[in-house]
Parts: C-alpha cells; structure tokens; sequence
C-alpha cells in the first residue's frame, strides 16, 4: 500500500515507584523493582522476532558506535540501563490498529495505521512511549492534513484552558482502535479541571499503566509530544533542488516548510522575513538538497521533506536512526530534567537530618555520573551526516549550557549542606564548651584543694560559712563565663 507520509510521536515522561517517595533516587528509579503486569498485552523485546528485523537492528548497530549501544538497546539482563516493550496487537493485527485525530474543521477524523507502539523505560527515572504512525489514504495526504495531523496529533493536554472550548490547539478528540484490552483508549479534553495543569491524555496513562503497575508517571518536558515527520511532495521537492534559496524567501513552499519544521498548525508563528528565514537557515540541514532530500530539526521535531521517487531505504533510515538518535537526545534532555528536580527536592530537606540529605545527594550525584559516562555522549556515530544532525539536536536544546548549569547546581546543593553540617558541628562543639565551662569552677576548686573532703579541709580551719562561699563563687564564676561566652557567640 502505498505510504505518503510517516508521523512518530515521542512521549517523553518521569517515573517513580510508587509510595517510595522518602526513599533515595537510586531505589526510586530501580528498573528492577518495578512489577510488570502479567499477563500482559506489552512484551519485552531484547532481540527481533523475525529474520526482517534482524536484518534492521544489524544495521543500526552498525550505524552506531558500540559503545552507545547499552543506552539504545536492551540487553535483557538486570544490569540493563533500558527495558525496552512493544505492544504486541500492532505487529498482529495486520493494519487494524490506528490513531484517530479529530479536528474541529473536518468532517472525518485522520485515520493513521499503528505501525508500532513501544515503551522504553530507562533507569535514569525517565521513559518514552512511541508511536509509530503510517499515512496510507490519499484523501489526507495534502500539505495542509500533513501539517494538521503533526499539529493535533501531538497535544495531549490543553495548552490553554479556554481551548477546551474553542478547540483552535488541541483536537475534538484523540483515540487508538483496535486494542484488545478492556475500556477505550478516547480523549476528548472535556473532563479537565484548572487543577489538571501537565495532566496527559488519559489513553496514554493507561497504556502505560497497562505496562507497569506500581509506577506514577508525569510528562517531563512538554506539553506536547515530540514529533518525527517524513512527507513526500514532487513539487516542493523539485523547487528546493534547484533553487536552495526558496525556502528562505516568502512562498507556499517557505511557508510549509517553516510549518513543518516548527510544528505550526494554521500559520506561520513568525511573522518577520528576517527572523524567519534566520530561523530557517539554523534548522535546515541541506547535504542532499541537489538530491531532492530536505532535512529539519527543531526543539520540536525532525523532519524529512523528499520527492515522490525518494528510496526506500532512506525512509526506513529516517524512521530507525533518525528516530533513535532523536530520543537518545530526548531522554538525555529528560534526565538532566530529572536531576534539576531533584536536586531541587533535596534542598527543601537541607534543614532536617543533614546524614539524611548528604545520603539523598550522593544518591543523586551517584546516577549523575553514571548518566555522563554512559548516557551523555557527545558523539554517537562515525556517518557524518548523523555526527550534524545530532549537533543540531543538541544546538536545539543547548545541552552542553545545561550540561554547565547542572553542574553548578550539584556545587552549590554541595556548598549549601557543607555549610549547614559545618554549623551544625560547630553547635555541638558550642555544647561541649558550655558543659565545660560549668564544670571548670568545680575542677579548679578540685584541684586546689586536692582529693580530700571539703568538710576535713574547710572544718578544721574556718568551719561551714567557708563552704557555702566557695560553692557561691563557683557558681558566680560559671554564670560570669555562660554570659561572656553567650555574648561571643551572638556577635
């Protein structure tokens, strides 16, 4: 069947285990820990099924350094830092599970084939549900469905609350059919409430849900999903492949090509030539322009624009590299989320048990260093072309100023409860000096009369007034030191 475009929306979220939440972040995010529901519609897949994907993963591996391959692939074992599920009706139902968006100026609902549905839930505390999505009806195939279906598709929450109503950002509704499970997988938005702010849809809770059962999840970067987007257009391809140019000046083409790339549903967000074609020019990536092949890369989305005679191979590329190079970047920019939080949480308990907190941070740092090593890498494959396009994913989300900011986070949370051990540890020592200040009186007067009985000493000279005025002066003394060293410290 004939294919004229291809829609992955990534679902980036955090997760908890459930009811842990005074445990440290290591036991909070255990990968092992969680219990996943059995029997289950969702299977975990650390190697393909079929001689086909075999043939796929080969070349992934390949494309992708070895070293990489730990945070892309899940190796099945408890030391895993990915468990990696696919939903099991997609691949079964030969084409009769499909995403259905519903606009307010249309008639009929898109219908787009589940090409895939997949869950990766990594150990950093961050996941992200796919969807694979696949355009086969002619009748909305037009550059205005393409941009409505990438648009709509992807809010899975009222950006604003009077949308509900007017329905100009979000869809009348969202819904997956033909799952097997009991219950619909429908939102239509109407139940929100103003307390409901970064509430997801509720088919994506449930199929998440549906995974794991002692898990709270809560979406972690936008309130939208991220997109990956490939179209075919003949006559868009053959304007950008002889004239570069065109998509930076003011046309149809310029038009949806900024749409495309920045998401933008009914127009163009920006309304200045300049600005626009700046923008442009930053998320462009033209290495096969001649060729007829368009790449773009936004905070929100990497696209593809080719001709209708682009190779398959180049489509399956986009859909398997691409789209794994892109939520590489999403769960490192998830993470780093994850972390800010965190540490944002620690500070709140920097006033209680300091061994406590010092116990919470090292956790913390613990899995930050983890994730530097093993997550954040600067480089992930030898392909030039995946070495610039990785960049400018990375440009997009500035990684390495979060990288810097992260850092200086984790120095100063350090500093802060270094310096409230310190004074804590100075009050105990305050303490011990008070105690010791009381009982210097009585050492001294000890030690000038020696081990004997006061009553020996004192009776056989001057009688009982002599030891009711050394008691009084050892008393005065000790007051008259207390107030001295109480006036030091208050200064």
């Amino acid at each position: 069947m004939k294919q004229y475009s291809s829609h992955i929306f990534l679902f980036p979220f955090k997760w908890d285990l459930r009811g842990q939440d005074k445990k440290v972040f290591t036991e909070r995010t255990n990968l092992n820990s969680i219990e996943y529901c059995m029997p289950s519609y969702w299977e975990r897949m650390h190697k393909p099924d079929n001689i086909e994907d075999e043939k796929v993963l080969y070349n992934e591996k390949n494309y992708f350094y070895k070293f990489v391959h730990p945070i892309l692939y899940d190796e099945g074992g408890s030391k895993s830092l990915i468990h990696h599920f696919e939903r099991k009706e997609p691949k079964l139902s030969n084409g009769n599970v499909t995403y259905l968006i519903k606009t307010k100026n249309r008639k009929e609902p898109y219908r787009l084939r589940i090409d895939a549905m997949n869950v990766n839930l990594y150990d950093t505390g961050v996941g992200v549900l796919s969807l694979y999505l696949m355009n086969e009806i002619e009748s909305q195939s037009s550059p205005e469905d393409i941009l409505a279906i990438n648009q709509y598709g992807r809010r899975i929450m009222p950006p604003f609350f009077g949308d509900i109503q007017y329905r100009d950002e979000i869809a009348e509704y969202l819904s997956i059919e033909g799952l097997q499970s009991i219950g619909d997988y429908y939102e239509d938005f109407n139940g929100y409430k103003t307390t409901d702010s970064w509430h997801e849809a509720s088919f994506l809770t449930k199929l998440i849900y549906e995974l794991a059962s002692n898990i709270d999840i809560e979406p972690i970067i936008d309130d939208r999903m991220y997109v990956l987007s490939w179209y075919k257009h003949a006559s868009f391809a053959t304007q950008f492949s002889s004239n570069p140019n065109a998509i930076f000046k003011s046309s149809k083409l310029s038009s949806f090509w900024y749409r495309f790339v920045f998401v933008d549903g009914k127009s163009v967000t920006c309304q200045n030539e300049d600005m626009k074609a700046s923008l442009l020019n930053k998320a462009t990536y033209m290495r096969w322009q001649n060729l007829g092949s368009l790449y773009g890369v936004s905070r929100y989305s990497m696209v593809y624009l080719a001709g209708e005679g682009v190779p398959d191979f180049l489509l399956s590329n986009f859909n398997g590299v691409y789209a794994r190079m892109a939520e590489i970047v999403i769960v490192q920019r998830a993470t780093m989320l994850r972390f800010s939080g965190e540490i944002t949480n620690v500070s709140h308990l920097s006033n209680k048990n300091i061994p406590d907190v010092f116990e919470r941070i090292n956790s913390v740092y613990k899995e930050y260093i983890r994730f530097i090593n093993q997550i954040y890498h600067r480089d992930i494959t030898a392909q030039d072309q995946g070495i610039e396009l990785y960049a400018m994913l990375h440009e997009c989300y500035k990684m390495d100023d979060c990288i810097k900011d992260l850092d200086h986070e984790f120095q100063e949370l350090h500093e802060y409860v270094s310096l409230n051990e310190d004074r804590i540890r100075n009050n105990k020592a305050t303490i011990l000096n008070y105690v010791a200040t009381v009982f210097l009186p009585i050492s001294i007067i000890t030690g000038f009369f020696g081990m004997n009985s006061w009553c020996n000493v004192l009776c056989e000279n001057c009688g009982l007034e002599w030891q009711i005025i050394t008691i009084f002066a050892g008393v005065l003394i000790s007051v008259g030191v207390l107030l001295i060293m109480n006036k030091k410290l208050k200064v």
